[in-house]
Parts: C-alpha cells; structure tokens; sequence
C-alpha cells in the first residue's frame, strides 16, 4: 500500500470523531500508549490468540485467528476495521469467540498517556465448568497467566467450577498482531 493521507487525529492518534470514554473499566487491553493504539487502528491486519490449557488431565490447544474486514488503513477514516470471530469445538463442547472493538478508544482523564481498547476473548464450555478469558470471574476458581501485547503485560485467566473441574492449568497464552506494510 502506498496510498498517502493526512488526518486531524485525538491524542490517541485516532479519527477525532471516534468515540472516546473515560471509563477504564471496559477496556480489557489497558494501559497500552498512544503510539500502540494508533498503530492498531490504522494497520493492524490479523490477531491471533495462542493458547494451551488442561481441565482435569486433558489438553486443549488452539491458535485462533481474526482477520481485519478489508478495510484499508485509508477507509479507518470513515470506519474501522472489524476483527470477530466465533467457532465451536464439538469434541470438548467448548465455544470460542473474539472481537476487537476498534469503535470506541477508553483514557484515563488523569494521565492521557495512558489508552486502551477492547478485546472480547472467551472461550466456554456448554456446562459453564470453564470460561477461558481476560477476567477472573467471581464465585469460579482461577488460574492467570501473563502475556505480552505490544509490550505490554495483560493476564489471561481460566476460571473453572470446583467441582467437577478438579486440577486447571493454563500454560500458554500469546497473542500476535501481524499489520499492514506500509
């Protein structure tokens, strides 16, 4: 691509006209920098969550990927880019889902260097034994592991029901952004 444009951009370095919320609460991707947000908007490409866990002896592995909706970095100005993606595993009864929200950019009013976005990621048995996600969830045990987004630590959390989930583990977790070459 190598098609040149100009912008008025937020602190955010996102289309001024894009939503803009205070609540830190509802972004899962927090604190990340101006920097990384802008380059997320405007060029990320393809996400990719890799992943490996154990309920109660057995191991799930998956690499689950999202690929931007066509949308040239030029056409972020009119509207982002739209990355979901859902699939059902039928062996284990699980469903996976992810979508970044590209709509709406969350600040921190005391200190506008710090951004975030949205990333809705679960993945969830039919039985509501485990939820695979970016939240421990109360009344459910859990087990965290760190990952790296950007250069940024987040932390991943498989909450499970005890009993019938008797040993939990989460040994993997990565996500992988591949962007748009300018």
């Amino acid at each position: 691509m190598n098609d040149e444009f100009l912008t008025r951009v937020s602190f955010a370095g996102v289309p001024h006209t894009l939503a803009h919320d205070s609540d830190i609460s509802k972004a899962t991707l927090y604190p990340m920098t101006p920097e990384d947000v802008c380059k997320v908007y405007w060029t990320l490409f393809s996400l990719t969550v890799s992943y490996v866990y154990s309920i109660n002896g057995v191991q799930i592995s998956r690499d689950f990927s999202t690929t931007s909706s066509a949308i040239i970095p030029k056409d972020r100005l009119i509207a982002p880019a739209i990355f979901e993606g859902t699939d059902f595993d039928s062996q284990t009864q699980t469903s996976y889902t992810m979508a970044l929200k590209l709509d709406t950019v969350y600040f921190n009013m005391d200190d506008n260097a710090k951004v975030g976005l949205k990333l809705i990621f679960e993945e969830a048995d039919s039985a509501n034994f485990i939820n695979l996600c970016l939240r421990p969830i109360a009344g459910m045990n859990s087990v965290a592991k760190e990952f790296t987004f950007l250069n940024t630590t987040f932390v991943a959390y498989l909450n499970y029901q005890f009993p019938p989930v008797v040993s939990a583990s989460l040994s993997k977790f990565t996500m992988i952004p591949e962007f748009v070459v300018i």
